[in-house]
């Protein structure tokens, strides 16, 4: 599952409002849906991969060209919050205010209401998950518990992820506000992500990448992944989805669902 994480302004607004007037900063956010988003696009073009992108609403309201041009690739677009709130620090009320208006226009510009949700920050409340299958939402993208999909008790799909498998913490960069370190090497995140693909296929898990376009959108960040989606291609028996695909396949396939086995060999390394 290939997701992009499209932040663009709300990665500095949802911290300080008061960052729209540094237009150095702000300028790093815009990168990613006015260069990093329809770069990406051409190369999964190229590749005829489908990706899944999580936009905050706000987003998709500032950037509308973006907006069509991923969803007339027929790419899926999910939840995201509004200003990538956390959660955390949300009231129920507020969580679900903020839910309901950023569905709502993901709605209104995609024609379609979105089915997957990715909290900002990765980060949910006790509540999020009930809150998420009671307003018709199919999956989950937040938790880190597991390298496969899972169900939980009220039906909602879980498609975990994991810190290692995130852009962020690889290429992230800013000094005032300073945000992440020093960016690695693209060298280095392909051998860490690759050797982690390598062994989940082994597995047989599900590998969720997760990208955001002002980072991943750079062009050598764009040659990494081209050189590790076409390796991944190569390498056979690997599927290529859309959340809400990946989502559909664990809710009607009950035998896709690993249970807690400890004398499973598949268990074992």
């Amino acid at each position: 599952m290939l997701c992009f994480d499209v932040d663009g302004e709300t990665t500095a607004l949802s911290e300080d409002p008061a960052l729209a007037s540094r237009l150095t900063t702000m300028s790093q956010c815009e990168y990613g849906p006015n260069v990093g988003v329809p770069r990406l696009l051409g190369l999964l073009d190229h590749l005829q991969v489908p990706a899944t992108f999580f936009v905050p609403s706000y987003i998709a309201e500032q950037h509308p060209r973006m907006m069509e041009a991923i969803v007339s690739r027929g790419h899926e677009v999910g939840a995201h919050g509004h200003l990538h709130e956390k959660l955390a620090h949300l009231t129920p009320n507020e969580e679900r205010s903020i839910l309901e208006k950023s569905t709502g226009i993901l709605e209104r510009i995609t024609g379609k209401r979105p089915v997957g949700f990715r909290a900002p920050w990765f980060e949910i409340n006790p509540g999020t998950t009930d809150l998420l299958a009671a307003h018709g939402f199919l999956y989950n993208a937040s938790l880190m518990g597991d390298d496969v999909p899972y169900m939980h008790p009220n039906g909602l799909i879980e498609i975990p992820g994991q810190w290692m498998l995130e852009d962020w913490e690889q290429f992230a960069f800013n000094a005032e506000p300073a945000w992440g370190s020093l960016p690695e090497n693209c060298a280095k995140v392909f051998d860490l992500w690759w050797r982690e693909f390598e062994a989940m296929h082994d597995f047989g898990c599900c590998f969720v990448l997760t990208l955001h376009p002002w980072l991943s959108g750079r062009p050598s960040r764009v040659r990494l992944l081209e050189e590790l989606l076409t390796k991944a291609h190569a390498r056979g028996n690997v599927w290529f989805a859309r959340g809400h695909e990946i989502a559909e396949y664990v809710r009607d396939h009950p035998e896709a669902r690993r249970e807690v086995n400890f004398d499973h060999p598949a268990s074992k390394p």
